[in-house]
Formats: structure tokens, C-alpha cells, sequence
């Protein structure tokens, strides 16, 4: 009982998760976002891992592209650069 309540859980939390991400981001394109916020904003890869809340080791490996972030850390990472968007756009008006 106990292992299909889990299931159905589990279940559920992904059909979430995927609704969350946007379906067209892929792992190699939220790189590609990241690294051209790190640039433009002149922001060291050690600032950034701090920033997102991994390890600069993860963030080295996903702009050397020995990796990819999995889908929770996609979720964080586009949830950061949507904060990054508003924040810029404010100061913008």
C-alpha cells in the first residue's frame, strides 16, 4: 500500500515538474542563457554557483559541457534568470 501511494505521489510531483520548466528550454539552450548573463553582467563563475545555489564545480562542468543541469536544477536556473528579466526591466523604467 505504502509503495503504490509513493508511486502515485512521485507520479504526481513529476507531471508538475514538467508543467514548471517551459518544454521548449533543453538543458544545452539554460547553458547558453547562463553563461551569456554571466558575461554580460560580469559575474565570476563562483558568484553565479553561489547565486543558484550549486557548487562552482557544477557550474564549471555545465559551461565546459561535460554536463547538464537535470531538470530540477533547469527549473531553479530559468526561475533565477526570470528574477535577473524583472529586476533589470525595473531599474530600466
Amino acid at each position: 500500500m505504502f509503495l503504490a501511494i509513493h508511486c502515485n505521489i512521485m507520479q504526481g510531483m513529476q507531471g508538475k515538474l514538467r508543467n514548471i520548466t517551459s518544454p521548449e528550454q533543453n538543458p544545452t539552450e539554460i547553458v547558453k542563457q547562463l553563461e551569456l548573463y554571466r558575461l554580460e553582467h560580469r559575474v565570476t563563475r563562483e558568484k553565479l554557483a553561489n547565486e543558484i545555489g550549486v557548487n562552482f564545480s557544477t557550474v564549471s562542468r555545465w559551461l565546459n559541457g561535460k554536463t547538464t543541469p537535470n531538470k530540477i536544477q533547469q527549473y531553479h536556473i530559468e526561475k533565477f534568470l526570470g528574477r535577473k528579466n524583472v529586476r533589470e526591466k525595473i531599474k530600466k523604467s
